[in-house]
């Protein structure tokens, strides 16, 4: 029997993998991503290329996820670690004992990557990762951080998924690896009829006629597996005769009654009925180590002496084959997904219960437990009910939450299956799993847990943080007043059941307040706040990173940076140092606090590689876009906001998501990709007010840059409260000002710098200092005053501002070196509008214009060439994705770069530019 599909018609894929790995000595870390349907060939062309790696003497780690494996953390990382010599006794290092602390993931990280770091260090290496999408969540994000600390050593990441799969975390590792790698996407399409014509002649040892290679081809769709199948069956079924030396039908097609399936389970219908047994035993297990041959046999009801023979006829018929790791497995996931759903809903529970009933007894006997393998097939097999199982599976999530909570809340939510409605240990649990989905920053899906948790906790502090969590949860997705009134209702419960309710309360209450337009009573509920004791370091760290947003919010920067302070000195372990260092990044590159907010995020950054990579993500790229925004690091700006919308919009954070559309809205409109931006104008706006007033500047920006003031005006004017307390009052006022200039509405400008004077006298904010000494330039004709502006920027590290205010310089006074600088950042932006005024003032005084670059040839990298010329066929974006094998993001980014190195603003204008320079080649 032939051991596996015959390897037809997947040449020009594996010359892809094979020009990927030549790029691996001089790129750094390069990953293939296959994808496609179950059998259409990805393992047999990862296998191909690996055995193609190690003949060219490369290092290869390699591993295969299954549904058994995803229950386990961190099962994928040790797996491939334990497959090469030079790294498995790395391996061990993944299996935390006892308690793990904040710190465990860090330290394995570290590990992981200075095994990857050794092992490349005198030779390129592969890491091969098949049914990616199948990896336990805890591998995943782990390779996020490991790969992001090798990006420059010779590493090829080989990786197959399915295309339609549901796991999130394969697409955020694939989203993260691009922001620092190259990722080559090839999607298996299926096989035509003459490479599955090959296939089955490989099964029946002769040619095929045209009748029976089209049968063939038509029942397994042109999936290659499928295709062995089917013909191997039709021989078996003697439907297949060989006359003249080829090989025909002998029925009529009609008659054949062969789904892909029932083929799939003619592999053992030859075999006897203990043999079949123990196969389907198999399936439950899905991987059997030799140490489990005694437990196999009491679920197959054999003798062991019965299983060992029964295993020797699976091997030899090729059902299942050895694993080095872990004694046997199957050939294929298909031959076993087919066996297990063979079997039935109510048998498969029965064997579950003998494996389960099993490794209870060992436990009961002290006997070495992996209680993670026994929750999973407690969790296949519990009754409703079954006290029991619900607390093994609680003891697996309590004991793994910290280091692998995407697991954690899954037990969680197979516990509470099983439990009655009225459960006392219901409320537990829920809390349990909340703080499991917090932890692995899914707020979204957080919150509904968190909340039943609330219905059936008790008053006492078990309830007090879980509503913390819960309404840190509902402020991230945006229900912000569904969640001041359950702030207020536990407020209320836990005063009336101890007396007083903890500090932790009163801050997420003082924040929801300011959220909600209530001012006074924000900054009233935060002093009250203040005085309170705090009474453990978590507290301490949510308490005071609440009081520097809501400080922040109400523009009292200064006390925003002492609480922000305050905060990370309240900090006793990483997560919770990381934690302070997250929430102070965001909220200061919010308020324009560039070099407070720098500082923080890098070290939030350093902190996150060592010790975890699942909390606060949110926040730090948040705090990564504003940077890059204000820093002048558009490119960069927008390459981060790409990836990290999806991961946002994926988790429902909608808060921060509406904060990075609105500076992506802003970038685009400057840099006058007017076409990408009326896509981001015409989502609906933000609620939150702090997004809302940045999602109205960018909006205005957009409008005026449309042509339409009067709306622009418009937008401005509705976005800033009567008493000036609105979010970004400031530079929204400084921004109407420049509006009523333009189109010589001189008294309206006055009286709007009046009031923004007004707003503006007690704000520090170097944002708000540097629009308010522009605008009053402007409007009193004063170059003081605007060199005071632009000291500020650059003092504060606002790039664009500082420009802004060099322009602004340059138009009233001969400030020659002032408008280059400005002419140097707004090229350098892509700001072209800009960059085309500070030309023209200074050709008006006389000064030679820098010349800006428009020709491609040296200045566009290959890849960037690649996209620049099937814009210029007539492409589509999602198209040249297609072609390119990448994603349609990350074709955009090329664009946004593409654009502003060219100095151009539109793909009419790219293709002009293109069809006058000659290409690279020639």
């Amino acid at each position: 029997m032939s051991s596996a599909p015959a390897f037809f018609g997947r040449e020009s894929e594996l010359a892809a993998v094979a020009a990927a790995v030549d790029r691996v000595p001089a790129a750094g870390v390069v990953a293939v991503v296959v994808s496609g349907e179950p059998g259409i060939g990805k393992s047999s062309l990862l296998a191909r290329a690996r055995d193609g790696l190690r003949d060219r003497g490369c290092a290869v780690l390699a591993a295969e996820s299954d549904d058994v494996s995803r229950r386990i953390p961190y099962a994928a990382v040790a797996t491939a670690l334990r497959s090469c010599a030079a790294t498995a006794a790395d391996a061990e290092a993944l299996a935390p004992t006892g308690e793990p602390d904040a710190g465990w993931f860090g330290r394995a990280c570290e590990l992981v990557a200075r095994a990857l770091a050794a092992l490349t260090a005198d030779r390129p290496a592969a890491l091969v990762l098949d049914d990616l999408d199948r990896a336990d969540d805890d591998s995943l994000a782990m390779l996020a951080v490991v790969l992001r600390r090798v990006t420059a050593a010779p590493l090829v990441l080989l990786a197959a998924t399915r295309s339609h799969h549901v796991n999130g975390g394969v697409d955020e590792l694939l989203d993260r690896l691009e922001r620092h790698a190259e990722v080559v996407r090839l999607e298996l399409a299926p096989l035509g009829g003459g490479e599955v014509a090959r296939i089955a002649e490989s099964v029946l040892g002769a040619p095929v006629d045209e009748g029976l290679a089209h049968e063939v081809c038509r029942r397994a769709d042109g999936n290659p597996f499928f295709a062995v199948e089917i013909a191997r069956s039709l021989r078996e079924l003697d439907l297949v005769a060989v006359d003249g030396g080829r090989a025909r039908l002998t029925v009529s097609p009609t008659a054949i009654r062969l789904t892909r399936r029932e083929a799939v389970l003619r592999r053992v219908a030859p075999l006897d009925r203990g043999t079949r047994a123990v196969a389907r035993a198999v399936s439950v297990f899905r991987r059997v180590r030799l140490d489990r041959i005694g437990l196999l046999a009491r679920v197959a009801s054999l003798p062991e002496d019965d299983v060992v023979a029964a295993f020797d006829e699976l091997l030899r018929a090729h059902i299942v084959v050895r694993d080095a790791d872990r004694g046997y497995r199957f050939s294929h996931a298909l031959v076993g997904e087919a066996l297990y759903q063979e079997i039935g809903p109510a048998q498969r529970r029965h064997l579950h219960s003998l494996i389960s009933a099993r490794l209870l007894e060992d436990l009961d006997r002290g006997l070495s437990t992996d209680e993670l393998e026994l929750a999973w097939h407690l969790a296949e097999s519990a009754p409703p009910g079954d006290l029991r199982a619900v607390r093994v599976m609680a003891r697996a999530a309590d004991a793994n939450r910290a280091t692998a909570p995407e697991t954690a809340a899954a037990l969680c939510a197979r516990a509470l299956e099983l439990l009655p409605v009225a459960a006392p240990e219901r409320g537990a649990l829920l809390a349990s799993q909340c703080r499991a989905l917090a932890h692995a920053s899914r707020p979204a899906a957080a919150a509904a847990p968190g909340l039943a948790a609330l219905d059936a906790l008790p008053p006492g502090p078990e309830r007090s943080r879980c509503a913390v969590v819960v309404l840190s949860c509902l402020f991230l997705v945006g229900r912000l007043a569904e969640a001041l009134r359950l702030a207020d209702a536990e407020l209320a419960d836990a005063e009336s059941a101890a007396g007083a309710a903890p500090a932790a309360l009163h801050a997420q209450r003082a924040l929801l307040l300011v959220f909600t337009g209530r001012h006074a009573d924000a900054l009233a509920e935060a002093e009250r706040t203040e005085a309170m004791p705090v009474t453990s370091a978590a507290e301490g760290v949510v308490v005071f990173d609440r009081l520097a947003v809501i400080t922040s919010m109400l523009f009292r920067h200064d006390k925003t940076v002492e609480y922000a302070n305050r905060a990370l000195g309240a900090a006793d372990q990483p997560a919770l140092e990381l934690q302070a260092l997250a929430v102070g990044a965001s909220t200061g590159a919010l308020a324009g606090l560039v070099h407070d907010a720098s500082w923080r995020l890098r070290r939030a950054e350093e902190l996150r590689e060592r010790t975890g990579g699942h909390a606060f993500r949110g926040e730090l790229e948040m705090a990564g876009v504003a940077l890059d925004w204000f820093g002048g690091e558009w490119d960069a700006c927008l390459e981060r906001l790409g990836r990290a919308a999806a991961e946002l919009e994926a988790r429902q954070e909608l808060m921060m998501l509406h904060g990075l559309r609105a500076i992506e809205l802003e970038v685009r409109t400057w840099r006058g990709e007017l076409d990408v931006a009326a896509r981001l104008a015409g989502l609906p706006p933000p609620t939150s007010p702090n997004m809302a007033g940045l999602h109205a500047l960018a909006m205005a920006d957009y409008l005026a840059a449309r042509g339409d003031a009067t709306a622009a005006r418009a937008t401005l004017s509705a976005a800033v409260a009567p008493d000036g307390a609105s979010a970004y009052s400031c530079v929204l006022l400084a921004r109407l000002v420049e509006l009523s200039l333009a189109h010589d509405l001189v008294d309206e400008a006055r009286a709007t710098l009046a009031t923004l004077r007004s707003v503006a006298a007690d704000r520090v904010s170097p944002w708000t200092r540097t629009a308010v000494r522009r605008v009053a330039g402007l409007v009193h004709r004063d170059p003081d005053l605007l060199r005071d502006a632009v000291r500020e920027a650059e003092t504060g590290g606002l790039v664009f501002e500082r420009a802004r205010a060099q322009l602004a310089l340059g138009r009233l006074a001969p400030a020659v070196p002032a408008l280059l600088e400005a002419h140097a950042t707004f090229s350098r932006l892509g700001a072209h509008g800009l960059r085309r005024q500070a030309g023209a003032r200074l050709r008006e005084l006389g000064a030679k214009v820098p010349r800006t670059r428009t020709a491609p040839r040296g200045l566009l990298t290959q890849a960037e060439s690649n996209v620049a010329r099937l814009v210029q066929q007539g492409m589509r974006n999602r198209d040249i994705a297609a072609a390119l094998h990448y994603s349609p993001r990350t074709i955009e980014v090329y664009l946004s770069r593409i654009y502003a190195k060219l100095n151009v603003t539109s793909r009419l204008e790219l293709a002009r530019t293109l069809d006058t320079t000659p290409t690279r080649e020639s």
